[in-house]
């Protein structure tokens, strides 16, 4: 028991080490692409965004830590001969396993629980939360001449300096108030303004672009509740990517599905069962790898890591699913067929390398 706590130790130390240097890696990464996906916002709205990206990146980014971690960890005992003398004290090979487990075990249940209920929600939001900073920001920007708020889309050549509402030589596509169908047109002055609910737009000199909109007018009023361009996103919010697990279950119980869109529902569940499950595999992988590896440098390990994970999420994210798609194979076994082969090829590892 002794020997099994110093090892998970050694491992725990080593994953808040891997987080930490992932965390320093990716953060600024995740801050400059948020300011570049909520245009320009404030830096309050950018930091309230960050948090709801990092829900999403957790399932990916602490399997690879834990990974990285247990190659360390094991590539160390390798190297300072104490899993020779662990073997020597009559413990089995397989022992060496255990400590890996007691980590891998509570991170794999947390990762499905984020991932099953927590992360699809947070998805959500993420996108709301994007469009709601938008519209703020489109209300009040100074200086802006191209907006993208949901189904809304404006862009003007220049904006008058003295009147920030008015703009010149603009297109704009946006849902009519009356059916939600969208419609294109160019003004060469627009001017807009705002309440709560509603954008007002005035236009001179316009011409549509869309086949079923009204004929060219030298005038155009226009009203667009923000309403109509949310209701356009809500329809999204069925997409399965946007579902609890236990919310697609409901909706298979349900009558009416194609078998398209069942096969993708229940893609959706196992894929996420399966990559809830990537600490097993990459244990698995980890162990016989770092051992193998003790004789090189750490720069060699930690690069077998990474490849394992690159390779691993490249195939989780797109065979699987090109699998389920074209009906090579049922879904829930598509979604389960990355960690089939990984665990496979660490289960080979393991025995050459722990069992030789």
């Amino acid at each position: 028991m002794t020997l099994q706590l110093y090892v998970l130790r050694q491992l725990l130390v080593s994953l808040g080490f891997a987080l930490g240097g992932i965390g320093m890696l990716v953060l600024p990464t995740i801050a400059i692409q948020a300011i570049h996906k909520l245009g320009g916002v404030s830096l309050r709205a950018v930091a309230d965004y960050m948090p709801l990206v990092l829900i999403e990146l957790v399932p990916y980014l602490l399997p690879m830590a834990f990974l990285l971690a247990v190659v360390s960890t094991y590539g160390r005992l390798a190297a300072d001969n104490e899993l020779t003398a662990i073997r020597m004290a009559g413990f089995a090979p397989g022992w060496l396993l255990v400590p890996g487990l007691f980590l891998a075990v509570p991170l794999a249940v947390g990762t499905d629980w984020l991932l099953t209920r927590v992360s699809p929600e947070s998805k959500y939001q993420r996108r709301d939360f994007v469009r709601q900073a938008k519209e703020e920001f489109f209300r009040t920007s100074r200086g802006k001449t191209e907006f993208d708020v949901g189904s809304f889309y404006f862009k003007a050549d220049r904006r008058d300096p003295k009147r920030d509402n008015v703009f010149y030589e603009v297109i704009m596509n946006a849902p009519r108030e009356e059916d939600g169908e969208d419609r294109m047109l160019i003004a060469d002055v627009a001017i807009f303004d705002f309440d709560d609910a509603t954008i007002h737009a005035r236009f001179q000199n316009v011409q549509f672009l869309t086949s079923n909109a009204n004929p060219n007018a030298e005038e155009l009023t226009y009203t667009i509740p923000f309403d109509t361009i949310q209701k356009r996103d809500e329809k999204d919010r069925k997409k399965p990517k946007y579902m609890s697990n236990s919310e697609i279950r409901t909706l298979l119980r349900s009558e009416g599905l194609a078998t398209e869109e069942r096969e993708e529902f229940v893609y959706y569940i196992h894929q996420r069962h399966a990559l809830a499950a990537t600490y097993l595999v990459f244990l698995i992988l980890g162990v016989p790898t770092g051992i193998f590896l003790r004789s090189g440098t750490q720069l060699g390990a930690f690069s077998g890591a990474i490849g394992y994970a690159f390779l691993y999420y490249v195939l989780a994210l797109r065979l699987g699913k090109e699998l389920a798609a074209f009906g090579s194979m049922p879904a829930g076994l598509a979604a389960w067929a990355t960690d089939a082969l990984f665990l496979l090829v660490g289960l080979v590892l393991c025995v050459r390398v722990l069992w030789k």
